[in-house]
């Protein structure tokens, strides 16, 4: 779903890492300033949590080595086709990881769930979900917490039988095994309209994945029903679950909002975590044209170019910049710390005559 995002002028030089530092070339000469307002920022922020009942977290300063990985390609959203998508996405703080959600929309904006994906450094590893309607991570991008998405259509008879609710409780269910609270009749009183143009209902259970285990499948953990958007707290304890829509539109607000603990129990006071710094991307559109001029972005020890449709990358070494390496087809958008992954859009092999002709990738790189 579309969510109030940061705007990417140069999406180049928002997604670029410095080949020195790794992190968003950004540099001023008041940066010091802005790093002292920052701290001091985060500090109290830090210290108002600790008062209200949760200490605040973030991501670790420790040091580490990107793990080593072998070539691959994930797409990021394999289920569902709009009239239109919006592509955005964030880098952790130390730019090890990366989230890409591709968000598409239907006729009049009509709400159609996401495909998300987070991908890390650190472990070498992606996790993906599909058909959600928000996803966000943790503060300190250890979880990622998504509001899984059930759709069910009137069809012809511009009804929908309750008993069709029971095949959508099993879907939930096949996700982190059988949950009590996830039955036909608890998602039929959870569901609401998506659709002004026909008869579309709509329902979601929260889930969070932990993402920081070297494991191949992450593992998921169901939190409470509803998901129509997710944030989390600052401490990382809670989760706070948009329920429905305001209207049925793809982009709208959650009408009201709740508190669920991760691991059940009490919840804390702590604040809402900061928003989530998303870059906008293109949008993904039959009728407009994906730009493909050259680009290039940085990263340490590494640079990633494209051309004529096909990105490249060339390693720092002893001797100088190696030969160009192929990565594959497509657009580079954004790239990890150490240039272990590139979000990229590429051509779709499977695209329908009034689909787009791309889509969003994101390519491991050795």
């Amino acid at each position: 779903m579309r969510q109030r995002c940061v705007a990417a002028t140069g999406l180049v030089l928002l997604a670029a890492c410095s080949a020195g530092s790794g992190r968003p070339d950004a540099a001023r000469p008041d940066s010091s300033i802005v790093a002292r307002a920052v701290t001091d920022s985060v500090a109290a922020r830090d210290s108002a949590a600790r008062d209200r009942g949760g200490a605040c977290v973030s991501v670790p300063r420790d040091d580490w080595t990107p793990a080593n990985v072998g070539a691959a390609t994930f797409v990021v959203n394999r289920a569902t086709r709009g009239m239109a998508a919006r592509v955005r996405w964030a880098l952790s703080p130390d730019s090890g990881a990366i989230i890409v959600v591709e968000d598409p929309a239907g006729v009049e904006a009509e709400a159609i769930p996401d495909g998300v994906l987070y991908a890390s450094e650190r472990t070498g590893r992606t996790w993906r979900m599909d058909s959600v309607w928000s996803a966000s991570p943790s503060p300190d991008w250890k979880q990622v917490a998504v509001g899984r998405a059930v759709v069910l259509r009137g069809g012809e008879q511009q009804a929908i039988a309750a008993s069709r609710w029971q095949g959508a409780a099993r879907s939930l269910a096949a996700i982190a095994g059988p949950q009590p609270a996830i039955t036909a009749e608890s998602l039929r009183a959870h569901s609401y309209p998506v659709s002004g143009m026909a008869v579309v209902e709509g329902a979601a259970a929260t889930f969070v994945a932990d993402v920081t285990r070297d494991e191949r499948e992450a593992p998921l953990r169901f939190v409470s029903l509803d998901g129509w958007r997710v944030r989390w707290s600052c401490d990382g304890h809670d989760v706070l679950i948009g329920v429905r829509p305001a209207r049925v539109q793809d982009d709208q607000p959650a009408a009201s909002e709740r508190r669920a603990a991760v691991g059940g129990g009490e919840t804390t006071s702590a604040p809402a975590a900061d928003s989530i710094p998303w870059v906008r991307g293109p949008t993904l559109d039959i009728s407009v044209p994906m730009a493909r001029g050259a680009r290039t972005l940085r990263a340490r020890g590494r640079v990633i170019s494209g051309s004529a449709n096909r990105i490249t990358v060339r390693d720092s070494t002893a001797a100088g910049w190696s030969s160009p390496r192929d990565i594959g087809a497509g657009v580079p958008l954004a790239v990890t710390r150490n240039g272990r992954f590139v979000l990229a859009i590429a051509p779709r092999s499977d695209a329908k005559q009034y689909e787009s002709p791309d889509h969003a990738v994101v390519y491991r790189v050795p």
